[in-house]
């Protein structure tokens, strides 16, 4: 059966037309049967995070599904058919299953090697085993993209330093504020796995206090006791924007946390104090005429992508390393021979017995 996958991601397309196609993982139980019933479909599983947008689908006529699918991410972002095509790639069969174990593993990140791209494809798949949408093919696609990731990440040195969102943002935070980080007030929306992670980098950092907030009360303490800080109610907290050094939002809200109205009344409460604006979210939760507000800095998810370059050279010949592995495993997905390596060989029995597929 024909493996595609039709997407767009953040070397094809700009952060206002990812954010306008993002679908968030709420809306995945409605939006996966949409979609198989779109076509002539045998499974359809999606992936979609602050990076990219990916349908992956197996059918009878792999190809005839390129126009439908390409169709449907233009409606879904608001564009024409050929205003969507100047972003879209699609990929089939071997270049297929190796998007999947490359996006897993994290060999197609912004963030070189990052890790939190693991569980966001964890998360795809069991939404579209939820929604019946996923049988044999995709079964193993993903189970085998998760274990590839697993192997990439025991057999190289891609996660090493800074290789998360979270790193990212607390290379930031220093650069920013230097010697004074030490005394910095932070807000944090949000309270998932990229939240948790950007809490552990910034109070590994040496901030002075964290703030949690979420719009699910019990997440924002539970996130709060796991990183010893404090929580704050989701109607407490722009009001608090007034007072910190740093806020980061992370939330999968469908519109502005902060916007342009609400912030021009904190603004002077501010005075002359500097504020840091990350905003992770995609779509974006801060409005982004906050940028012209005096003494706030503003970055979004695209923004980071400086950050990025300094570790991401230092681990390009790791990269080699992890892209060879998964060319082993995309062979093996095949069902085809491959040289015998008997460091290879261990390796996986290794990783296959701690990190089971």
């Amino acid at each position: 059966m024909p493996l595609l996958v039709v997407g767009l991601n953040h070397r094809t397309t700009p952060l206002a037309v990812r954010e306008r196609v993002a679908v968030p993982l709420r809306e995945l139980p409605e939006i996966l049967p949409a979609l198989y019933r779109r076509g002539d479909l045998d499974e359809v599983a999606l992936l979609s995070t602050c990076n990219r947008t990916e349908v992956y689908v197996a059918a009878p006529d792999a190809s005839a599904q390129i126009p439908v699918l390409t169709l449907w991410l233009a409606a879904r972002g608001g564009l024409s058919l050929e205003g969507m095509r100047d972003y879209v790639y699609a990929l089939s069969d071997d270049e297929a299953v190796a998007q999947l174990f490359r996006v897993a593993a994290g060999l197609d990140s912004m963030i070189l090697g990052e890790s939190e791209i693991a569980a966001q494809v964890k998360q795809a798949y069991e939404a579209a085993q939820a929604a019946g949408t996923a049988s044999v093919l995709l079964h193993r696609l993903f189970q085998k993209a998760l274990h590839s990731a697993k192997l990439v990440r025991s057999r190289t040195r891609l996660a090493d330093g800074r290789a998360s969102i979270g790193s990212v943002v607390a290379a930031l935070a220093n650069e920013r504020f230097g010697e004074r980080l030490a005394g910095c007030e932070v807000l944090l929306w949000g309270a998932g796995k990229a939240a948790e992670a950007t809490a552990r980098h910034l109070i590994k950092s040496g901030i002075r206090q964290l703030w949690i907030v979420s719009r699910t009360q019990t997440k924002a303490q539970d996130l709060a006791s796991l990183c010893q800080s404090g929580w704050l109610a989701w109607e407490q907290a722009l009001k608090h924007v007034a007072h910190v050094d740093i806020a980061i939002v992370c939330t999968q809200a469908p519109h502005y946390v902060i916007d342009g109205n609400d912030f021009s009344r904190l603004h002077a409460q501010r005075g002359p104090q500097p504020l840091l604006l990350v905003d992770l979210s995609v779509p974006r939760n801060v409005d982004p005429a906050l940028s012209r507000f005096s003494n706030v800095a503003l970055y979004n998810i695209d923004d980071l992508q400086a950050f990025t370059q300094a570790a991401r050279s230092q681990r390009l010949e790791e990269r080699s390393r992890g892209e060879a592995l998964i060319g082993q495993q995309v062979d093996h997905f095949f069902w085809r021979k491959t040289p015998i390596n008997h460091e290879e060989t261990q390796a996986c029995s290794a990783v296959e017995a701690c990190c089971p597929a």
